[in-house]
C-alpha cells in the first residue's frame, strides 16, 4: 500500500539531498585542489574518510563509501604517491594494511575543516539550538540506518585495535613526556 502524501515528501527530500550533494561535489572539488592540485573528488572522499575513521583498511573504505576494490586501490595508490596517506601493517595481523592520513594531509584538512565550520556557522546563524539538535539527530538516524559495514569483520576489528593502541601510545607518551620534564626540572608529580 502506498501513501501518496508520504511519497511526495520522500521525493522532496530526495530533491533536497540532490541539491545538497551537487553543492557538496562542487565544494569538495575546490577543497581537493587546495589540498593538492592533483587531488580530485573521489580521492578527497577517501582522504576525509581515512582521517575520520583511520586507521582503516582499503576494504573497510570500500564498504563505507560503496566503492569497488579497483577504485579504492587506484585512489589509495594516488593518495600515497601524493604523500597524503600512510600505510602500515597491523601489529595484530601482518596481512592487514592500515591506512592513516599523513601529517601533511591532517594539517591541510584541519585548515579546510576550520573554514568549512565557519561557513556552516554562518549558514546556521539564525537556527535555534533545538533546530540544530533536531537536524543532527535526524541526519545521524538516517546515516546509521544505511551503515552496512560489519563491525565484526576481521579487518575492522584490527583497525579498531590499532586505533585503541595508537590512543594508548599517545597517552603513554604524553604521560612519559610530563614525567621526563618533571625529572628535567627536578620537580615531582
Amino acid at each position: 500500500m502506498t501513501h501518496p502524501a508520504r511519497d511526495e515528501v520522500v521525493a522532496e527530500i530526495i530533491g533536497e539531498f540532490s541539491h545538497l550533494f551537487a553543492s557538496a561535489r562542487t565544494r569538495w572539488t575546490r577543497y581537493a585542489e587546495e589540498i593538492h592540485p592533483d587531488l580530485r573528488g573521489p580521492g578527497m572522499m577517501l582522504l576525509q574518510t581515512i582521517l575520520r575513521q583511520g586507521p582503516i583498511t582499503a576494504t573497510a573504505l570500500g564498504g563505507i563509501l560503496d566503492m569497488d576494490k579497483a577504485m579504492v586501490s587506484r585512489q589509495v595508490t594516488k593518495l600515497r604517491a601524493l604523500g597524503l596517506v600512510d600505510a602500515r601493517e597491523a601489529e595484530t595481523d601482518r596481512r592487514v594494511i592500515l591506512l592513516t592520513a599523513s601529517q601533511e594531509a591532517q594539517t591541510a584538512l584541519d585548515s579546510m575543516h576550520a573554514r568549512t565550520s565557519n561557513d556552516y556557522r554562518l549558514r546556521f546563524h539564525e537556527w535555534s539550538d533545538e533546530e540544530l539538535g533536531q537536524l543532527h539527530t535526524l541526519l545521524h538516524r538516517f546515516n546509521v540506518s544505511s551503515n552496512e559495514l560489519s563491525e565484526h569483520s576481521p579487518a575492522r576489528r584490527c583497525a579498531r585495535e590499532e586505533a585503541r593502541n595508537d590512543r594508548n601510545d599517545r597517552a603513554s607518551n604524553a604521560h612519559s613526556g610530563s614525567e621526563s620534564s618533571d625529572r628535567d626540572t627536578g620537580e615531582s608529580a
